[in-house]
């Protein structure tokens, strides 16, 4: 099985709601928001483990992929969902947008990401996995931007 890393881009009082309600969560995953759920497929991991080899532990980057405040206990795939309020969104819009393409790739460490067991496990196709972790990149960076522009909180989730 894989393990695909999922945004959604929702009101920020619908997220407080659901930490409020959270067995709701796969109601709303799964309803009338399922179609705008975006996915950054399997580089999820790769990202998450660049963004934070880079940044600080504090660092809005830090929450960027794995989210922030649990909502509930629920397994939406591979456990809960995790909320960003709309601040924090915007936050890490900010914080992704000022990392160029050539600084993206500069993060880029096949040793470090192989030997500390980074998913999934392609490092050693060195440019090809780094191209695929590139675009993958570029529509979460879309994702926030978009998102911090609506001010809109949001999901993140594996599944």
């Amino acid at each position: 099985m894989s393990m695909i890393g999922n945004f959604l881009a929702i009101p920020q009082d619908e997220l407080d709601a659901l930490y409020d309600e959270s067995g709701e969560i796969a109601a709303v995953l799964d309803g009338e928001y399922a179609a705008q759920i975006i996915d950054i497929d399997k580089a999820w991991h790769g990202i998450h483990f660049m963004l934070t080899e880079n940044s600080a532990a504090s660092s809005p980057l830090a929450h960027a992929v794995l989210g922030i405040k649990k909502i509930g206990e629920e397994d939406v795939g591979y456990g809960p969902a995790h909320g960003i309020s709309a601040a924090s969104v915007k936050e890490i819009a900010r914080g992704l947008n000022a990392i160029s393409d050539e600084a993206f790739r500069a993060m880029f460490d096949v040793e470090a990401m192989t030997n500390s067991g980074v998913y999934p496990d392609i490092w050693d196709e060195g440019d090809d996995a780094l191209a695929f972790l590139l675009s993958n990149f570029k529509v979460l960076q879309r994702f926030y931007t978009d998102a911090a522009k609506a001010g809109k909180a949001a999901i993140s989730f594996l599944n």
